[in-house]
């Protein structure tokens, strides 16, 4: 059996390709395995060092851009779209899997071309553009949180089956009294400038009242010097990096996470039984990370502070709740891991084997 499975541009969309892929391969045995994402995204710099076998086209988003950006974009997408029959015609796929975002695009036009089986995953409580238009074409829909089945207008082809993470979670909500508070500050793969330096605000505005405090900070890397010279002056502990490879450790130190609404963090932060801060990017038309930050916010298992002028003053006085009331975090942790799904990826695989084989069987 072959699988292409396209999908990147951000780690909230490559990862749950990544983890869909290694589940099937280590569900069956002889599969091939082919990803698909874009020299523009992050996939261009983790796949090469991931022993993967994947194909990179030259493509850029559309979204947001200026029109000879938008222009050279929709020629980009043309060009890619004859790849993406190309390569599905050279490779000869069984099934082609949409993880969402632009560089899935041009394979999930390719599938419809080439009338290859086509399975969607949507990450986000609202499905983004790609998979809007793509869905009338799938044969199944998997989506991450049972908010987005609505959103596509054949519910039989609609399966919620969580969002698939490459890393296995053992929840524990046990905190040891007397410990300095962890925090954990996650900005999304690429980092987040206005969130670095709403945190940074929010811990100067506490000043010197709260001294038994841990931070580990991801940063992206265009802000890591910055932020980890400002916290040199803060009366705490605290570890910044770029990037962070190991999120279930990470999480698994954490008493409470600050961190954007993309849908793996969320994912991942349900897993692992965490109470969270949300701070949605403020910027996107369909306010895709307030809805899925919400997810958990309508159930008592996270706070939403908004991104505005007013973010560093409402961060601080949201941490000095907390730091007064500990045991509120467990509990909110504790409502968010009632969402999660950890056998999302072995289900994802399951729907890949039976559409790929009931269109064997078919034919």
């Amino acid at each position: 059996m072959k699988v292409i499975i396209a999908g990147g541009g951000t780690g909230g969309h490559l990862f749950p390709a990544v983890a869909l892929g290694e589940e099937l391969k280590r569900t069956r045995k002889g599969i091939d395995v082919l990803f698909v994402g874009t020299s523009a995204g992050l996939e261009a710099k983790w796949l090469p060092k991931s022993g993967h076998d994947y194909e990179l086209f030259e493509m850029h988003g559309i979204r947001g851009h200026s029109m000879i950006e938008r222009a050279r974009a929709s020629i980009e997408f043309v060009r890619a779209i004859a790849m993406a029959i190309s390569l599905t015609r050279r490779f000869r796929p069984d099934l082609i899997v949409s993880a969402g975002g632009y560089a899935s695009a041009s394979m999930g036009v390719a599938a419809i071309l080439t009338r290859t089986p086509l399975v969607l995953m949507e990450q986000n409580t609202r499905p983004g553009l790609v998979n809007r238009m793509l869905s009338r074409f799938a044969k199944k829909i998997c989506v991450g949180f049972g908010d987005s089945a609505s959103h596509f207008g054949n519910s039989a082809k609609v399966e919620v089956t969580g969002n698939p993470v490459r890393f296995e979670y053992r929840p524990d909500r046990s905190r040891n009294e007397g410990v300095p508070l962890q925090i954990l500050v996650l900005g999304g793969s690429s980092g987040a400038h206005r969130l670095n330096i709403g945190v940074l605000d929010a811990f100067s505005i506490w000043g010197k009242s709260v001294i038994k405090l841990n931070v580990i900070h991801q940063t992206g890397e265009a802000d890591e010097g910055l932020v980890r010279e400002a916290y040199r002056a803060m009366p705490f502990e605290s570890e910044v990096v770029a990037f962070i490879d190991d999120i279930p450790a990470a999480l698994h130190r954490a008493d409470l996470v600050i961190a954007r609404a993309g849908a793996m963090t969320v994912t991942d932060i349900m897993l692992a039984a965490r109470a969270a801060i949300f701070v949605p990017y403020p910027f996107h038309k369909d306010e895709q990370q307030v809805h899925n930050a919400r997810v958990l916010e309508s159930i008592g298992g996270a706070i939403i502070v908004r991104d505005d002028e007013n973010l560093a003053t409402n961060l601080a006085r949201e941490l000095g709740v907390f730091a007064s009331d500990p045991a509120r975090l467990a509990e909110m942790g504790d409502r968010a891991h009632r969402l999660a799904h950890p056998d999302a990826a072995r289900r994802v695989a399951q729907i890949c084997f039976e559409v790929a084989g009931s269109m064997s069987d078919a034919a």
